[in-house]
């Protein structure tokens, strides 16, 4: 039986913590743009993700429920994680467009 390494599962997950961050990081940003009028058209399935998420996340049903303390949040990090990550993609166009606006040389 493998023992279970937290520092190694970290570390294997940089990347994907890394794109959670960077997605939550810009689509607030977005969505500022967008109500402005600054940003067109809304990208509609990043603000579904988006919602899905945070309703998973504080939402009571749960694949485990919450009172089973830790182990009830696993599956809200899990696929609260996953549909921000698929958020990160979706957010592309947007990085495209205001590293067009602001003239910088690498977006995100």
């Amino acid at each position: 039986m493998r023992k279970l390494d937290p520092i190694g599962l970290v570390k294997g997950r940089g990347r994907v913590y890394w794109r959670i961050i960077r997605a939550l990081t810009t689509f607030f940003p977005m969505m500022r743009d967008w109500q402005r009028g600054d940003y067109r058209p809304l990208p509609k399935r990043a603000v579904v993700l988006m919602s899905v998420a945070l309703l998973y996340i504080v939402s009571p049903l749960d694949l485990i429920p919450d009172f089973l303390l830790g182990w009830g949040w696993i599956d809200d990090i899990v696929i609260g994680g996953w549909l921000l990550a698929k958020l990160d993609e979706e957010l592309d166009d947007y990085r495209r467009w205001r590293q067009a606006r602001d003239g910088t040389g690498t977006p995100g």
